[in-house]
C-alpha cells in the first residue's frame, strides 16, 4: 500500500542523502561542525575513541529524517522523545535543535555544486517543520557562514 509523504518536498530532502551517502561517511565533518558551534558537547563522547556512537546517532538522524519526510510512523514522536533523553544527558535543547541544521550545513559544504535551490528550500521549510515539533525555534539559526566554511547560498 503506497502513502503519500507527510513532507511535500520529500523527495529533495532523500536525494540530497543519497548524494551525501555517495560522498562516503559524513560523522567525521557532522560532528567537527557541531564540536565547532558548541565545543562544550565534544566532552560529552570521550569514550567514542572509534566515532561508533556519533556514527550510530547520525545513522539515527538519518533515519528519523527519511521517517519524518516519509510516512512519518514514528519520528514525530521521536524527536521530543529523544530532545528529553539528550536532556538526561545535559544537552541543552537549543543544542539538540541545532543539529538538524548541523546535518544540512555539513551536506550543502559536501555536495558543493551538486546543492541545489530546491535542497536548501527543502531543508528550509523541513527545519522550519521540525522547530514545530520539539519547540525551539534554533534548529535552522546555524546559517551559512558560520562553522566550517560553509559556502553562501545567496
Amino acid at each position: 500500500m503506497s502513502h503519500e509523504p507527510a513532507f511535500p518536498r520529500a523527495a529533495e530532502i532523500e536525494q540530497s542523502l543519497e548524494l551525501l551517502a555517495e560522498h562516503g561517511d559524513p560523522t567525521p565533518l557532522v560532528y567537527a561542525r557541531l564540536f565547532a558551534r558548541h565545543p562544550e558537547m565534544k566532552p560529552h563522547f570521550w569514550r567514542d575513541g572509534d566515532d561508533a556512537i556519533k556514527g550510530e546517532m547520525l545513522a539515527r538522524t538519518f533515519e528519523a529524517i527519511l521517517d519524518f519526510v516519509g510516512e512519518r510512523r514514528y519520528a514525530a514522536m521521536m524527536l521530543g522523545t529523544e530532545m528529553i533523553t539528550h536532556e538526561g544527558y545535559d544537552v541543552p535543547r537549543e543544542v539538540f535543535a541545532t543539529f538538524f541544521a548541523t546535518v544540512r550545513d555539513t551536506a550543502r559544504e559536501v555536495l558543493g555544486a551538486q546543492w541545489t535551490d530546491g535542497f536548501e528550500t527543502a531543508w528550509s521549510e523541513l527545519l522550519a517543520e521540525i522547530d514545530g515539533y520539539i519547540g525551539v525555534p534554533a534548529s535552522h539559526v546555524a546559517q551559512a557562514g558560520e562553522g566550517l566554511g560553509e559556502r553562501s547560498t545567496g
